[in-house]
């Protein structure tokens, strides 16, 4: 009995390892032919297999990506109960899982891609605000903890971001009656999206600046708190930034440090992990010194 259970197990990190590391492998083989020209880097010179922060990076990738769907179990349960005043069934909590239910579920694909793509954008966006805040900056903290940005530190989020922000928004679109397949069709574009904002790229994209989330546009957002780390807060459309005032992008400047502004912040997946526990006490935000995400970007 025991031995069925270990295999059943180990059949399931099987399969969830054979999704993702085709994807992890194939972004490594991307950004190692990127990295070659220095003159597209925003910080020549620093390329992502020497990222100091690596392993940890890796070990989020790791165990983040076998445990990652069991984190939206929360967030399904919660959104199940706010529409139907109950908790569901386990039947009933994975149909909802992998169907949804929802005024746009007769919407034609295009169209639930389309509202999906924008809709859970600015979901994130504000989301994204809400992490910056006292509250639930030491969980937010832990993906801004790493001293270098590249492609690999999109991995770097706490269990707790997790549930807030992709999950949230998931199960967000699931009630409204996006299509799962709608969702797992844009996958490979949103991995792709978040691992170019973190890539060590100079691209601005000239006005698509605007409209688009580029790399230096997010690594503004990895600095330092009295620098740009409160602004830029959109994942995907910068255009959410724009429109209130929280956008940043200095021309002719590239950002330069990253990180927390708490000298003690441990390295390494475990310590992290109960960082958020062990600092509760603290205040160190960057919504600190008198400053919003919204007047941090206007006084630029």
């Amino acid at each position: 009995m025991i031995l069925e259970q270990i295999t059943d197990l180990l059949a399931k990190v099987i399969e969830t390892y054979s999704h993702q590391l085709p994807i992890f492998i194939g972004l490594a083989l991307l950004f190692t032919v990127v990295a070659i020209f220095d003159s597209q880097a925003s910080k020549p010179g620093k390329v992502w297999w020497r990222n100091p922060g690596l392993f940890t990076d890796v070990c989020y990738a790791l165990i983040h990506g076998l445990v990652g769907p069991y984190l939206r179990l929360p967030a399904i349960i919660v959104i199940f109960a706010l529409l139907h005043g109950r908790i569901g069934s386990g039947d009933e909590l994975a149909d909802f899982f992998y169907s949804g239910r929802g005024p746009l579920s007769g919407w034609p694909f295009w169209a639930q891609a389309v509202v999906h793509l924008v809709l859970s954008d600015f979901l994130l966006y504000w989301l994204h605000r809400l992490l910056h805040g006292a509250t639930l900056w030491r969980y937010h903290a832990i993906h801004h903890s790493g001293e270098e940005v590249d492609w690999t530190t999109t991995y770097r989020s706490h269990p707790i971001n997790i549930v807030l922000q992709p999950a949230l928004v998931y199960v967000i679109m699931l009630a409204l009656g996006i299509s799962p397949e709608v969702m797992l069709f844009l996958l490979p574009l949103d991995t792709l999206t978040a691992a170019w904002v973190h890539s060590n790229l100079n691209w601005t994209l000239g006005p698509l600046k605007y409209v688009i989330a580029t790399p230096v546009f997010h690594r503004w957002h990895h600095t330092l708190p009295d620098e740009g780390g409160n602004s830029n807060f959109a994942p995907t459309f910068s255009f959410w930034d724009w429109l209130f005032g929280t956008f940043y992008m200095p021309a002719g400047k590239q950002p330069a440090v990253f990180g927390t502004d708490d000298p003690h912040f441990p390295e390494g997946y475990f310590k992290q992990l109960i960082y958020p526990l062990k600092s509760q006490d603290k205040t160190d935000t960057p919504l600190e010194a008198g400053q919003s995400a919204d007047t941090t970007a206007g006084s630029r």
